[in-house]
């Protein structure tokens, strides 16, 4: 008989945030033919008799282990109530963040609590409402094996669901957690295009500067004719009319070995654009990797070091950022389907298009940090929200979608703006969604390339608007 999904729910409400969440080390109670019978573990429960002193010590002794498991409930709903308070508040200060935990820890924490394997655990106010609603939808997608990963959705500062289920890795039988590090793919776009308007605000680059002044020499020798109107801008927005260098053949077979920036580029330099530049949307990721090359050329440091010192290290996203091979050890490991494992993904190879690491609760940090103003004055925070290029007819990526900004699909749900961006590459599929009028976050990340992450995400969205 097949395995049930790992599952591993959290949720909460505005109550979770004054206090009241359920423990998650409660003892078991099981049911006997004739009646309910609670099971304390420690206690004996061998016959006391009839000596009414030794009813009496016994009753001491509940009472005492009573408190003591009250006193380790209470500290167990200060560390969570702690963790879900920083995945919500980016601005906080003082704090240690919710960690990302390492392989062996997620395995102890799995044998230390059996019941997981098979069953959800989850903090779910009375009343009903948004928490409920998802809770029955992200259980029964995971019961079905729908959804394999982490979710967690934000609503004005309150966690509606901080979720996840299934497998990290496979062959050492380790769980996904809420905090499991997850590579996010065309995610990584958001992040590469404020890097380049937070440069821009500086004065290093211009928007509508061409590209080729950046490029020569370090990453190419001589400027194509057909590159030479190309913008900056146009590399954000899909607009350039460079190929995509993930369509070209044999991307897949060299996505797992080491490369270099220069040796990207030199696979399309020289092709025929699909586009004069300027003139039609077509999705392409090795705009975002010339984008990370001038990246470099204007501050003459490396990628992941731009990211930590502009980003990362500000906004206090302890477990986002971008690594030249794997990310840091407890990240999820790819699979194709559930039981058909992906090959690895070398991060030189995706670099700054689709090369970032992170975590939900790093994202939901990020999106509030643009409500905040803490990603960037506000004026470039409404720029990079502002519609940049007419989708196609069937939307941009075939999504629901009317416009492209900086690194973001430009939609609205049910009359209200909507601001997303999609990831798929080898082995994972991710969502980042954020209504910025309404304040709610919701970030699906899976490592299951199969998964409808987007298609989840705006369930969730959908649930947290209407509820």
């Amino acid at each position: 008989m097949p395995k049930g999904p790992k599952v591993v729910g959290f949720l909460a409400i505005s109550a979770a945030l004054t206090g009241w969440i359920v423990a998650l080390g409660t003892p078991a109670v099981s049911a006997s033919a004739r009646g309910a019978v609670v099971t304390v573990p420690g206690v004996d429960h061998r016959a006391l008799g009839d000596d009414p002193r030794a009813h009496e010590r016994h009753r001491a002794g509940q009472h005492g282990r009573h408190r003591q498991r009250e006193h380790g409930r209470q500290r167990e709903n200060q560390h969570l109530l702690r963790d879900v308070t920083l995945a919500v508040t980016p601005a906080q200060k003082d704090e240690t963040d919710s960690q990302a935990l390492p392989y062996n820890s997620q395995k102890t924490d799995a044998s230390a609590n059996p019941q997981s394997d098979q069953h959800s655990r989850s903090d779910v106010a009375s009343g009903g409402g948004a928490p409920e609603a998802i809770d029955r939808y992200l259980r029964d997608l995971a019961a079905r094996n729908q959804f394999t990963g982490s979710v967690l959705v934000a609503r004005r500062g309150k966690v509606l669901a901080r979720f996840a289920s299934g497998l990290a890795d496979e062959a050492n039988d380790i769980p996904n957690r809420p905090g499991t590090i997850f590579r996010v793919a065309s995610v990584t776009k958001q992040f590469t295009s404020m890097l380049v308007l937070k440069l821009r605000d500086r004065g290093l680059l211009g928007l509508d500067d061409p590209i080729c002044p950046y490029l020569i020499p370090t990453y190419i020798t001589t400027c194509p004719a057909d590159w030479q109107p190309i913008t900056i801008r146009e590399l954000l927005i899909h607009t350039s009319g460079i190929p995509d260098y993930q369509n070209l053949p044999g991307f897949y077979t060299m996505l797992s070995q080491p490369t270099t920036t220069r040796e990207i580029i030199s696979r399309f330099v020289n092709l025929p654009l699909t586009s004069p530049p300027g003139t039609t949307w077509k999705y392409t990721s090795s705009g975002y990797i010339v984008a990370g090359a001038i990246i470099q050329s204007v501050t003459h440091k490396p990628y992941g070091t731009v990211l930590r010192e502009e980003i990362t290290r500000p906004l206090h996203l302890k477990h986002t950022g971008y690594s030249r091979g794997n990310p840091p050890d407890g990240y999820a490991k790819g699979y194709f389907t559930v039981g058909s494992p992906a090959p690895p993904i070398n991060g030189s190879e995706a670099f700054s298009a689709t090369g970032l690491y992170t975590t939900t609760d790093d994202l939901v940090r990020w999106d509030r940090a643009f409500g905040a103003d803490l990603v960037a004055p506000p004026a470039t925070v409404e720029e990079a929200f502002t519609p940049q290029a007419q989708c196609p007819a069937n939307g941009c990526l075939n999504l629901p979608s009317s416009a492209y900004a900086f690194g973001w699909l430009v939609d609205t749900l049910e009359g209200h703006r909507l601001r997303y961006h999609p990831g798929l590459l080898t082995g994972y599929s991710a969502s980042n969604m954020y209504l910025p009028d309404d304040d709610i976050e919701v970030v699906v990340l899976s490592n299951v390339e199969k998964t409808d992450t987007n298609g989840i995400a705006r369930r969730l969205a959908t649930i947290a608007l209407d509820s």
